[in-house]
């Protein structure tokens, strides 16, 4: 009896540790259960009294449905020699409604029959109104009727960071909607297969661009055009999930031309058929072309500018004094960070129209009144003066000389 006593005390012991052991682990996976609710409820509570997301989707939906009914699917086709067919697909759409239609020059070019597909299912034909290969813009025109011209942002500026959706018809999903942003502005890259890509000025965005989206409007969050979509950086070749090969995949950075330039070369091809550029007649090199010592010695402390290594005579900048060895800092304000910038802004002024060109000439700031003078391209790539000039002036150019 004495020996079960002395034991008792330790067994009561034993018994509240075991039951410790084997009711702990469900105590505390009730506690933790009875927070996730607790999370979970709260959250719920702060999803059904702030409505900001719901805001957002309505806007997005919005935006779809405001710029769905002007966007159109493109294929095109041509009987070459020997019977061999050509075909290319992309997007484009509705520059204003009467049956203007813009896309890329490389879905068009060259093609006989050409095919239009609304939104609703639609199918009209198409006819070439004009493109030009140096900005891959092409004016297409479908008759007019029962069409909605796109909203665009003219001379409305465009941010990096700002909020954009992309418009097409990648890989044939029609009428396709993605979403990123500005990633960065006055880029230069390759465009689409034929072009001579002299002006490129491109908008980069991170809103998913794919083969078939050629040609398809890039957005605001209003739903105006700001630009066009025309170009991706592809990954490298890789091996599928089957062991195929799998190439052209999107690098997650895409290329629009801006609105600018769209404009200024569809309103030239609809009324004239063709398009004059501005010309200023100088010949330039980029910052990155100079070396350590040829950067400081022009100032180009300040990250950007355009350096003139050559000026044609009897041409808009020797007539407003410009100079070899100048360095292009600003147009009408602008900064002129690079040459495909510089030739962009340019282009895009009217022959004849008067730009303020601000350069830097022995350390100090000058600004030039320049009146604009036309040129265009020949189809082998050659952009030259409307207006003559001499053959020494057009000759005798190094390769880091860029003729403009």
């Amino acid at each position: 009896m004495r020996r079960i006593q002395s034991y008792g005390p330790s067994l009561v012991v034993l018994m509240a540790t075991v039951l410790v052991l084997m009711l702990g682990p469900v105590a505390v996976q009730r506690m933790h259960a009875a927070r996730a609710s607790a999370i979970v409820t709260l959250a719920q509570q702060r999803l059904e009294s702030d409505e900001i997301l719901e805001r957002i989707n309505t806007a997005t939906r919005a935006v779809a449905q405001m710029v769905e009914p002007s966007v159109v699917y493109i294929e095109a086709n041509a009987t070459g020699s020997g019977g061999r067919r050509a075909q290319s697909k992309g997007s484009g759409w509705i520059y204003s409604d009467d049956g203007y239609v813009i896309t890329n020059a490389h879905v068009v070019a060259g093609m006989q029959n050409i095919s239009v597909q609304f939104s609703d299912g639609r199918l009209r034909s198409a006819q070439v109104i004009g493109f030009d290969a140096s900005t891959d813009i092409a004016v297409i025109k479908v008759a007019a009727g029962g069409i909605i011209g796109a909203q665009r942002a003219t001379n409305e500026p465009i941010f990096q960071g700002d909020r954009v959706f992309a418009f097409g018809s990648p890989f044939g999903f029609k009428f396709s909607m993605s979403e990123g942003i500005v990633s960065g502005l006055g880029r230069h890259a390759a465009a689409g297969p034929g072009a001579f890509n002299a002006y490129t000025n491109y908008i980069q965005t991170d809103a998913a661009i794919n083969p078939g989206n050629s040609g398809g409007p890039l957005v605001d969050i209003k739903g105006r055009v700001v630009g066009m979509n025309t170009a991706i950086v592809t990954s490298p070749e890789r091996s599928g999930a089957d062991g195929s090969e799998v190439t052209g995949l999107s690098g997650g950075i895409g290329f629009a031309i801006p609105l600018e330039t769209i404009e200024a070369v569809a309103n030239q091809l609809i009324d004239n058929g063709e398009v004059l550029k501005g010309y200023l007649g100088v010949a330039l090199a980029d910052p990155e072309d100079l070396n350590a010592d040829q950067r400081m010695q022009w100032g180009l402390t300040e990250g950007f500018g355009v350096l003139i290594t050559g000026v044609q005579d009897g041409l808009p900048a020797a007539d407003a004094g410009l100079l070899p060895n100048d360095l292009i800092v600003r147009i009408d304000g602008e900064d002129t960070p690079s040459s495909p910038v510089l030739r962009s802004e340019i282009s895009n002024r009217t022959p004849g129209e008067f730009v303020t060109i601000t350069v830097r000439r022995e350390g100090e700031l000058r600004d030039f009144r320049v009146r604009l003078a036309a040129a265009k391209f020949l189809p082998s790539g050659q952009l030259v003066p409307v207006i003559e000039a001499s053959d020494d002036n057009r000759s005798g150019r190094s390769r880091t000389e860029r003729p403009f």
